[in-house]
C-alpha cells in the first residue's frame, strides 16, 4: 500500500469511527434516549514508528501525558481532526503512564487539531474504559 493510501485510510477509518461513536451514544435516535450507550470510542494513533503522545492538564492543574484520544470532529477535505485527550488512571484514580496498569480513561477538556496525513494507523480501544467507575473499597476494620 502506498504512503498516500495509508494517509487516506486513517482519515477514512476515523470518519467511520466517528459514525460508530455517534451510534453507540444513541445520538441521532428519535425514540430512544437516555444513558444506554457510550459516547466515546478511545483510540491510539501511530506514525508507523511510534505512537502519538500529547500533554494535557487536569482540572486541578497537574500535567499528564497520554496516547489515547477521543474523536470530536473530522475534516476529510483537509485530512485533519479535532481530538480530545483522555487521561489514563489506575484503579485508585491516580494518573498513570500508558505503559502502567490502566483502569480507566478520564475525559478532559483538552483538545487539539491534528494533521491526519502524519499517521499511518489507528487502534481503537474498548468504550468501557472511558470514565469507568472506580471500585468502592471498604476500609479494613
Amino acid at each position: 500500500m502506498g504512503e498516500q493510501q495509508k494517509k487516506t485510510c486513517v482519515c477514512h477509518d476515523l470518519r467511520q469511527l466517528l459514525e460508530e461513536q455517534k451510534k453507540l451514544s444513541f445520538e441521532d435516535f428519535r425514540f430512544v434516549n437516555g444513558d444506554f450507550g457510550y459516547d466515546t470510542i478511545p483510540f491510539i494513533l501511530s506514525t508507523g514508528k511510534c505512537q502519538f503522545e500529547a500533554w494535557g492538564w487536569t482540572n486541578n492543574g497537574d500535567f499528564f501525558m497520554t496516547n489515547v484520544f477521543r474523536l470530536e470532529a473530522i475534516d476529510e477535505k483537509r485530512c485533519c481532526a479535532t481530538i480530545s485527550l483522555l487521561e489514563p488512571v489506575d484503579i485508585d484514580g491516580y494518573p498513570v503512564d500508558m505503559c502502567d496498569n490502566i483502569f480507566s480513561l478520564r475525559t478532559t477538556t483538552n483538545c487539539i487539531i491534528i494533521d491526519l496525513s502524519c499517521f499511518t494507523s489507528l487502534q481503537p480501544l474498548s468504550p468501557r474504559l472511558v470514565n469507568r467507575l472506580l471500585p468502592i473499597i471498604d476500609p479494613k476494620s
